[in-house]
């Protein structure tokens, strides 16, 4: 078939190609390779009116001729070499060319750079003489310098495109073929071959790689290690490095929390542990705010609650999140500047420092050691005995509480059990008592709502907990339940009820949120046991109707507890004496019940004592 060069003007796009869709896709390179090597595929046209040439095969190479032009890179009248067919060969001309052909093989394709690249050119040369990116030059490249063994087995199909990539996360060929050897084959899973190449390397999105910083991490020498496939990951080479920076950095923090006075600062730069520490804390004091501070407190806020609804859509990369950052640094600042430690007592605490999730330094004040809660506790009561201040208390549990101030206490074991005992008790009270359970309600509300947002021991977020309840709940709740549905009560029907019905369901359903058992251990005990004792008071409970300790219970009693239940007891002193005495069954069932009676006698005072003092 001759070759006839016709002027570029002559040629018009024909509506019999079979190509239909993505006529422009990467149109650009197209013309950029034109523009490099010349028209190295003739086109097929047919003859049109008025000595004119309709394109029927090669409709991209001809739109990327004319793009040329428009640039002025060829002439307008560029002579290209066309092919010349019958107009009734048209159609299947045109379905020939494009259903006959197979893209180029990746690895061929890499082979050709690398060897343009090895001949000399320039990755820059290379992008624009193919009209590629520099990137995908780089790519290709990279490719290039994969093990023999790696790329005779991608020819194979022994490692997919995916995988052969993710190999090119480390320059060792070595190490690549001992990975490639390792793994079971086919090898088409990219990150199980990144997993192996990048061991003993430190992700960039890492706490530690994080906190620290590519720039100084790079400052200090370090190598980072990116995935030319992956822009967004990233790794830093020496970990031991990373970690010698972030720790030289918490020693500047180290030295300025020893500088406020604390006794000691403990460095966890992973997540923050406590071990060997009390449940309890030292807990500052909090001065008001001058009217300055309220009227910077108070602007901050108006910037910020604005900047976070301008921000509600933005992505993540918006510069403003660092103003925004800055804002609530401030904040912080001024809020943390009306906090007062108690000196002397600092020198028995200190400061445990870690690293969050965000790379962000933590910083956790007032942690206090086992060995120096006595210490802590010694010098309370020498104030106390002094009269002196008592800012900066120590945030207790019961079970911290000195035996002389309650007497002997139950181990952590006993105390569950007498707890877990109340929770019933309370439970089943409570639903006797609307109007209490309408107020402990509110209480939680509002303590979320305008508090500390957390009510340890009850829970009114729809969660219950399950207990052995006693006869008198079980019955409320089968009551309550009776006319329901399974999956709970229509709206409309409750609409419809009278206002002694709703309070009785809502006495049950907050009865069944309430959980005050503990084991007199952590920071919440005390907390739980003052609102057990609060609840027990305003709903006059008493424990004997609900639970009767047995023998097993005393049994595991220590006996200075079970004494000093027995003292408290007129009726019972005599016993107090008689160690033997007490072995006895019936004396155990009788001590039993003094021991009850007296616990709930010196709630109810404890209680009474906190209500003069508010």
């Amino acid at each position: 078939m001759p070759v006839e060069h016709i002027p570029l003007g002559a040629l018009l796009t024909s509506k019999r190609n079979v190509r239909r869709t993505d006529r422009k896709a990467d149109l650009d390179a197209l013309a950029a390779s034109i523009a490099a090597h010349g028209l190295l595929q003739n086109l097929t046209v047919v003859r049109a009116p008025e000595e004119r040439f309709e394109v029927v095969a090669g409709a991209r190479r001809h739109a990327a001729l004319k793009l040329l032009a428009k640039a002025g890179t060829i002439a307008r009248d560029f002579a290209v070499p066309c092919f010349i067919i019958d107009e009734g060969d048209a159609a299947e001309a045109s379905l020939a060319e494009n259903v006959q052909r197979v893209a180029m093989d990746v690895m061929d394709e890499v082979d050709a750079f690398a060897a343009l690249a090895a001949g000399g050119m320039p990755v820059d040369d290379i992008a624009r003489r193919f009209g590629a990116g520099v990137r995908h030059v780089e790519q290709r490249l990279a490719l290039a310098r994969l093990s023999p063994k790696i790329k005779a087995a991608y020819r194979k199909g022994d490692v997919s495109l995916d995988a052969a990539r993710a190999f090119c996360i480390s320059d060792d060929t070595v190490q690549q073929e001992t990975v490639f050897r390792q793994m079971a084959k086919p090898i088409v899973h990219a990150a199980g071959v990144r997993a192996h190449l990048t061991r003993g390397r430190v992700p960039a999105s890492d706490r530690l790689a994080t906190l620290v910083g590519i720039d100084a991490y790079e400052a200090a020498g370090g190598r980072i290690v990116r995935d030319l496939f992956e822009p967004d990951l990233a790794y830093f080479d020496d970990g031991e490095l990373l970690r010698r920076l972030a720790f030289e950095m918490a020693d500047v923090w180290r030295g300025a929390c020893l500088a406020e006075g604390w006794g000691w600062v403990e460095i966890n730069l992973g997540h923050a542990r406590f071990e060997g520490m009390a449940g309890e804390r030292l807990e500052p004091t909090r001065r008001p705010l001058d009217p300055d501070e309220r009227d910077r407190l108070g602007r901050l806020d108006d910037e910020i609650a604005v900047l976070e609804d301008a921000l509600a859509d933005a992505e993540d990369e918006d510069e403003r999140f660092a103003e925004l950052d800055r804002l609530v640094t401030a904040r912080d600042e001024i809020a943390d500047g009306s906090l007062s430690w108690d000196r002397e007592r600092m020198a028995h605490a200190g400061v445990v420092i870690s690293v969050d999730h965000g790379g962000r330094p933590s910083f956790v004040r007032g942690v206090i050691k086992r060995t120096d809660l006595k210490a802590i506790a010694k010098l309370g009561a020498r104030r106390d005995t002094d009269g002196g201040d008592v800012s900066g208390e120590v945030a207790t549990t019961a079970a911290a509480t000195p035996d002389s101030e309650y007497g002997p206490r139950p181990g952590r074991g006993l105390t569950e059990a007498l707890t877990r005992a109340r929770t019933v008790a309370l439970r089943a009270a409570l639903v006797a008592h609307p109007q209490a359970a309408l107020a402990l309600l509110v209480h939680v509300l509002a303590s979320r709502s305008i508090g500390a947002g957390v009510t340890l021991g009850v829970d009114i977020v729809a969660r219950t907990h399950l207990h052995d309840d006693a006869a008198a709940f079980v019955a409320a709740r089968e009551d309550m339940q009776r006319g329901w549905r399974d999956d709970g009560p229509r709206l409309d029907a409750l609409f419809a009820s009278t206002s002694e019905d709703l309070l009785k369901a809502l006495a049950v359903l907050t009865a069944e949120t309430i959980d005050l058992s503990h084991a007199g251990v952590d920071a919440g005990g005390g907390d739980r046991q003052a609102l057990a004792d609060a609840l027990a008071s305003a709903l006059d409970l008493d424990m004997a109707a609900y639970w009767t300790p047995q023998l097993e219970f005393w049994m595991q009693c220590p006996k200075a507890y079970i004494l000093k239940a027995l003292a408290d007891a007129p009726s019972m002193a005599a016993l107090a004496a008689r160690r033997r005495g007490v072995a006895d069954a019936r004396r155990w069932r009788l001590a039993s019940r003094t021991a009850c009676d007296a616990r709930a006698e010196r709630c109810a005072r404890a209680h009474r004592c906190r209500r003069r003092h508010r």
